[in-house]
């Protein structure tokens, strides 16, 4: 079976986006490059609609990352691209029988990665280890432990493969490849969440997901996991695109705004940034979700404050401030109690749980220990990320957490010191815009997968963004020595 409807429509978008990816090249390698990209993006989608086994689909997914691997660019640029693009609702997949392995698109890419960096080592770097990692690894390991503290050894081992090694494998994938060119890390991921907003604009106006037929193709051997369930907001499809929930895909979408704003910064405000930031705040706004607006306007404070631009910070400040207070007007009594439901979450969970806050307890809502704080769905939403880390994985996993995200600041710091390029400035500068943004944005947030793993990969591109600045005077005194030996091969060693 082949939903060849959704299909065309799907490689549709990416033709129409494709002039405007092509316009963004500054050479003919870069046409290629932006060719195969285009491609690998048309046949990510096909493969999501089509019956291709569950287990086949990711490694044709890790093939096409694989080709598009090559060593005049950063690594990470298809990487960012894909994690954004391939639908999360194929990635969801999970073997049969032995229900132990979910092949999510962050384990395949990131095992891609270790994959590429064995077969063309020249596009690894060789950081040694930073406190960003460390941290991350303090916050995999206590969560993934709370988490599956009353599981069996099988259960526990399945807890890992979902929540512990495709995080880290991601980071450590991104943190460790060369970013010679970091413009073209956020220019394809940029790329890849305007192909996302196209896709959730057209789901909006024609009330078709085009992913909802993924079950149906799959069912006959496989299990996949993916929620169908269409999401109204005054009467409007609240579109999830490739994500599997409106809340994941606003976030990552505002994120994405920042990231096109530091482009913008970049190459200047050209047609192309221009038609591309346009489809990421389409698509958000049609996910009817205020909380990509929080992360798209804290992204662009932050960012315009890091560049020097105080009073246009604040101008957006007072911006965001107004239309804040402007949609808690619109919706009214609706937002009064939304507010109130959060509040009474923040302060009423914690006195609920007491102790068992400490290691957390995820069997709370399915026991029904948290029922007092049902939302009007009938559901406990714990639209909080740092409240559903501390439920889930206790406060020993939460700690980690808030400090892997400020040593972002400390990972930009040394940026700083290591006297980076323009080029590398913005491009820190925005990767710190958007972790700001994700903050903020966490406290309002009840679906958080893609949304955190993108910011892992923020602090992720700092790090590599440190130690290319770092080492980058050891390469070119390295370059010179190479040189001098080519033009006189018989100087002595001490001489050169």
């Amino acid at each position: 079976m082949f939903y060849w409807k959704s299909a065309i429509v799907l490689v549709g978008i990416v033709v129409l986006l494709y002039p405007v990816a092509m316009a963004m090249a500054r050479s003919n390698w870069e046409r290629m490059q932006t060719q195969k990209l285009m491609l690998a993006a048309a046949a990510i989608s096909c493969l999501t609609v089509s019956a291709v086994p569950i287990l086949v689909t990711p490694i044709l997914f890790a093939i096409m990352l694989l080709l598009c691997i090559d060593h005049r660019a950063p690594a990470s640029a298809p990487f960012l691209m894909f994690i954004v693009w391939t639908p999360m609702a194929s990635g969801l997949l999970e073997l049969v029988g032995l229900y132990l392995m979910p092949l999510t698109p962050p384990l395949v890419f990131g095992a891609t990665m270790v994959v590429a960096f064995a077969l063309n080592p020249r596009v690894k770097l060789r950081p040694g280890v930073h406190r960003t990692d460390v941290y991350l690894a303090m916050f995999l390991t206590a969560f993934w432990i709370c988490v599956s503290l009353r599981d069996g050894i099988t259960i526990a081992m399945r807890n890992a493969f979902i929540y512990a090694v495709p995080y880290g494998l991601a980071y450590w994938g991104v943190s460790r490849t060369r970013i010679e060119r970091p413009e073209l890390a956020l220019r394809w991921l940029v790329i890849g969440a305007a192909m996302a907003g196209v896709v959730c604009l057209f789901e909006t106006i024609r009330s078709w997901p085009l992913y909802s037929g993924l079950y149906a193709i799959k069912r006959a051997n496989n299990l996949v996991q993916y929620n169908d369930m269409m999401l109204l907001r005054a009467g409007v499809l609240r579109s999830s695109g490739p994500f599997v929930h409106p809340l994941v895909g606003s976030v990552v979408f505002g994120m994405a705004g920042v990231a096109a704003a530091g482009l913008a910064a970049l190459r200047g405000l050209r047609w192309p940034i221009v038609l591309l930031g346009a489809a990421i705040v389409i698509g958000m706004l049609v996910t009817v979700s205020r909380s990509g607006l929080v992360a798209l306007v804290v992204g662009l404070i932050a960012l315009l404050a890091l560049r020097g631009r105080p009073l246009t910070a604040l101008g957006f400040l007072g911006l965001g401030l107004a239309g804040f207070f402007l949609l808690q007007f619109i919706s009214g009594s609706d937002g009064s109690s939304t507010a109130a439901y959060r509040f009474t979450m923040l302060s009423g969970i914690p006195a609920t749980l007491g102790s068992r806050l400490i290691l957390g307890y995820r069997e709370a809502i399915g026991l029904g220990l948290l029922d007092a704080f049902m939302q009007g769905q009938g559901l406990v939403d714990l639209v909080n990320v740092y409240l559903a880390i501390a439920v889930v994985g206790g406060l020993v996993s939460l700690l980690p957490y808030v400090v892997f995200l400020f040593s972002s600041f400390g990972q930009y710091r040394a940026l700083r010191r290591a006297k980076p390029t323009h080029e590398q400035l913005v491009v820190g500068q925005t990767c710190v815009a958007m972790q700001i943004g994700y903050m903020v944005a966490a406290a309002f947030l009840g679906a958080w997968s893609t949304p955190m793993l993108l910011s892992m990969l923020c602090a992720a591109l700092l790090v590599a963004l440190r130690t290319e600045a770092e080492q980058a005077p050891k390469r070119a005194a390295a370059a010179a020595r190479q040189a001098t030996r080519q033009q006189d091969p018989f100087l002595l060693p001490a001489l050169q």
